[in-house]
């Protein structure tokens, strides 16, 4: 029995995730995945595009991931009371951790190839998905009182995100990505600590 457009997708969808874990973007071809999907190559491109828009699928796919096991654990913190954020921001830091060791070989392109290539319907969700990810990070320094002004409080959201990003990547850039996690735990602890403080600085200034 045939499979339906949607059922397709999430097929190829799965396969491409598992490829990407394997051996990264260079592992993702479309001949490889049409065929453990047991489609025609053209399919590929007939559903997605390109590879770019495959990559562009699974990021977002991986960005809802993450953003829900975020918002689960911020959920659970808060309804045991806990508004320090400082706890807050280094849960969801965390969270991300953990999501690299989930995800050994698709993190590495989140960022990488997500909005890669013309603007699409793919390119629109993942933004979209990125932008909401942020928001649990802007939502903290607005309950917080950190920071009032909204697009201030974005760009910090940004800031703060991309800063995490960057030591987990310079961090996990060897295979032996348990044997890291402390020492990037350590440095993202500097990190958020110091950037908290100096909002509180600036707020009471």
């Amino acid at each position: 029995m045939a499979l339906d457009r949607d059922e397709t997708m999430e097929r190829v969808l799965g396969i491409a995730e598992r490829l990407l874990n394997q051996g990264g973007a260079a592992k993702l071809q479309a001949r490889t995945i049409a065929s453990e999907a047991g489609i025609a190559v053209g399919s590929i491109y007939n559903l997605f595009g390109d590879l770019n828009g495959i990559l562009r699928a699974v990021n977002t796919r991986l960005l809802e991931k993450l953003e829900a096991a975020g918002q689960q654990v911020l959920g659970d913190l808060e309804r045991k009371g806990v508004t320090d954020p400082v706890r807050l921001l280094l849960a969801l830091a965390g969270v991300y951790q953990r999501f690299v060791g989930d995800n050994p070989g698709s993190w590495q392109s989140l960022l990488a190839t997500g909005l890669a290539g013309p603007p699409s319907d793919y390119s629109k969700a993942y933004e979209e998905r990125l932008s909401s990810t942020f928001l649990l990070i802007a939502d903290i320094l607005e309950k917080s009182g950190l920071i009032t002004d909204p697009r201030r409080r974005g760009t910090a959201a940004h800031a703060l995100w991309s800063s995490v990003h960057g030591i987990v990547t310079v961090g996990y850039a060897t295979e032996d990505i348990e044997g890291r996690r402390g020492d990037v735990s350590e440095q993202i602890t500097l990190l958020v600590t110091t950037f908290v403080a100096g909002l509180r600085q600036q707020t009471s200034a």
